[in-house]
């Protein structure tokens, strides 16, 4: 397996568990921890080339707005990122190189 294909995998391995996160974020420290993991995995994703899964990982860091005392007005915005991202993501999967 080159390492790319070794690349692609951890990528949409850690955008799965991005998505499993964000369902299961009840309190605003959960909510500060998936922002930060999201930005380290945008850094990975720009490191790596994968531009468009960038972009998308971005649209998501601006959406996600971690608040205090309240639930994030953008749960359903950052949602449908999400599930973009992963679209991308098999996308890549499928490609070879």
């Amino acid at each position: 397996m080159s390492r790319s294909e070794v690349d692609r995998k951890e990528i949409l391995s850690e955008i799965e568990a991005l998505c499993i996160m964000h369902e299961k974020i009840t309190q605003s420290s959960e909510c500060r921890d998936f922002n930060r993991r999201a930005a380290l995995l945008l850094e990975r994703m720009e490191d790596e080339g994968y531009d468009r899964l960038a972009d998308r990982a971005m649209d998501l860091l601006a959406s996600c707005n971690p608040k205090d005392l309240s639930q994030c007005d953008s749960i359903q915005r950052a949602r449908d990122i999400l599930e973009r991202l992963r679209e991308l993501a098999y996308e890549y999967q499928g490609k070879k190189g």
